[in-house]
C-alpha cells in the first residue's frame, strides 16, 4: 500500500497552549458569571434553563452533520480545494442549523414540553453555529492563537450582557437569548478572524461534488454524534424527570463545571487531530506514536479535572454559587471521575474516525444509556443527585473504556488506551508526550 506524504503547519503544542490558556480563561469568566447568574435564578430557576441548554446542545450535534474532522482530513488531504471545502461545508451546517432549530422547537411544542418556549429560544443559536468552519480552517494549520483571541472577545461581550440582565432584574427568557447573544457575538469574532486571516484558502464556494463526498463520510458520525451526545446527558434529563427543577439546578452547578474540563479536551482534541490524521497516511509507526501522545494527554487532564474536583469541589461550589447549592459538591467530585473516561473515550473517537467502523460510537453510546438507565433506576432513589452522577461514571466507564476490549476494531487502540489512563503513574513517559507534541 503507497502511503502519501501530508504535512501540517504549526506545532501542536503551542496549539494546544493557546487552547487550554483560552478555555483557563474562558473558565475564570464562565465560572465568575454562572455563580451570579445561578444565585439570581435560584436553583429552580438555573435547573430550567440549563435544561433547555442541554436539549439544544444535543440538537447541535446532529446540526454539525459530523463535519469537524471530516472537514480538517479533508483540508490536509486536499490543500488545493481548500475553497470549495470550507464554503461547502459552511453552507451544508447553514441549512442543516436552520433545520435543526425549526424541528427542535417545533418538537418540545408539539410533545408539550413545560419549558418549551425556552428551548425555541436557545435554539436560535444553531443559526450562528456555521461560522466555526473558520476555526477548522485555523485547526488545520495548528494556529488557534488567532480564534482563542476572537472568542475571548466574544465571551466578554456575552459576560457583560448576562451582567446586565442580573442588574436590571430580567426574566429567565431574557437569560435564554442571552445564550443566543452569547453565540451570535462569538460566530461575528470568528468571522472577524477568518477575514483577517494569513492563511489563504482561496474564495468559498459550493462545490456538490465536494458536499457529496462531505455528507457520505459525515451522515453516519452525525447520526454517532447525535447519539453520543444524548447518551452524555442522559444523566441530566433523568434528574429533570425523577427530582425535578430544584435537584436538577443543583445537579447542573456541578456540571457546568465539569463541562468546561470536557469542552477543553474536546478542543484539544480537535487541535491534535490534524498531526494524527497526517501520522496515519504517512506511517503506522507514527501514527501509534501520536495516538499514545493523545491518550496521555486527555487522560492528564482527566485526572486533573478527577482530583481538582474531589479535592475543590467542598469549597469551590458554596464560593461559586452560594449556599443555596452546597449540596453540588458531592455530585461535582463524583462527575469529575467521569470526566477522566470521557475525555480518554474522546481521543477514541478520532481513532475511530481514522482507522475504525463509526457505528462503533453508535454501538458504544447505546450502551452507555442502557447501562446509565439500568443504574439509574438503582442509584437515584437512593441516593438523589450524587446516585445520578455515579450512574454517569458507570456509564462512561463501560462505554468509553470496557467497549475497547469488547469491540474487536477497537483493540488495536485498547492497550493506548489503558497506558494513557495510567499516565499519572508512569512520570517516565511525560517527557515523550510532551515530545510528540513538538515533533
Amino acid at each position: 500500500m503507497v502511503r502519501h506524504h501530508v504535512s501540517v503547519t504549526g506545532k501542536p503544542l503551542q496549539n494546544v497552549l493557546w487552547l487550554v490558556g483560552e478555555r483557563i480563561g474562558r473558565a475564570a469568566v464562565t465560572a465568575t458569571v454562572l455563580g451570579i447568574v445561578a444565585r439570581y435564578l435560584l436553583p429552580a430557576g438555573f435547573g430550567r434553563l440549563n435544561l433547555a441548554i442541554t436539549v439544544t446542545g444535543v440538537a447541535a450535534a446532529l446540526a454539525n452533520l459530523g463535519l469537524e474532522g471530516v472537514v480538517v482530513s479533508e483540508l490536509i488531504r486536499r490543500p488545493d480545494r481548500a475553497g470549495a471545502i470550507l464554503g461547502t461545508a459552511l453552507r451544508l451546517r447553514l441549512w442543516s442549523g436552520l433545520a435543526t432549530a425549526v424541528l427542535v422547537g417545533g418538537l418540545a411544542a408539539a410533545v408539550g414540553f413545560e419549558d418549551a418556549r425556552l428551548v425555541a429560544i436557545v435554539a436560535v443559536g444553531l443559526l450562528f453555529q456555521p461560522a466555526e468552519v473558520v476555526d477548522l480552517w485555523f485547526q488545520r494549520h495548528l494556529d488557534s492563537r488567532r480564534t482563542v483571541v476572537a472568542r475571548f472577545v466574544g465571551i466578554m461581550a456575552g459576560a457583560t450582557v448576562k451582567l446586565w440582565l442580573v442588574v436590571n432584574g430580567a426574566g429567565l427568557a431574557a437569560f435564554a437569548w442571552a445564550q443566543v447573544a452569547d453565540v451570535g457575538l462569538i460566530a461575528l469574532a470568528l468571522i472577524w478572524a477568518g477575514r483577517t486571516s494569513p492563511h489563504r484558502s482561496g474564495r468559498w464556494t459550493w462545490d456538490a461534488g465536494v458536499a457529496r463526498e462531505l455528507w457520505r463520510r459525515g451522515a453516519p458520525l452525525a447520526f454517532a454524534a447525535l447519539l453520543v451526545a444524548f447518551a452524555l446527558r442522559l444523566d441530566q434529563f433523568l434528574v429533570r424527570t425523577w427530582l425535578g427543577d430544584h435537584a436538577s439546578g443543583i445537579y447542573f452547578a456541578a456540571a457546568r463545571l465539569t463541562d468546561m474540563a470536557l469542552f477543553t479536551g474536546a478542543a484539544t482534541t480537535l487541535s491534535l487531530f490534524p498531526a494524527l490524521a497526517a501520522s496515519h497516511a504517512a506511517s503506522p509507526a507514527e501514527f501509534q506514536r501520536k495516538l499514545q501522545a493523545a491518550f496521555d494527554a486527555l487522560s492528564a487532564l482527566g485526572w486533573l479535572a478527577a482530583l481538582g474536583c474531589t479535592v475543590a469541589g467542598p469549597w469551590i461550589i458554596p464560593f461559586i454559587y452560594g449556599r443555596a447549592y452546597t449540596d453540588a459538591s458531592a455530585v461535582l467530585a463524583v462527575q469529575g471521575w467521569a470526566c477522566l473516561f470521557a475525555l480518554s473515550a474522546g481521543v477514541r473517537w478520532n481513532y475511530i474516525l481514522l482507522a475504525a467502523p463509526p457505528l462503533l460510537n453508535v454501538a458504544a453510546a447505546l450502551l452507555h444509556m442502557v447501562t446509565m438507565l439500568a443504574l439509574g433506576v438503582w442509584l437515584l432513589p437512593r441516593f438523589d443527585t450524587v446516585g445520578a452522577a455515579l450512574a454517569l461514571l458507570g456509564a462512561n466507564f463501560v462505554s468509553g473504556y470496557l467497549t475497547s476490549f469488547l469491540f474487536p476494531p477497537l483493540r488495536g487502540c485498547a492497550a493506548a488506551q489503558t497506558r494513557g489512563l495510567l499516565i499519572l503513574f508512569t512520570p517516565a513517559r511525560w517527557g515523550e508526550m510532551l515530545r510528540q507534541f513538538q515533533a
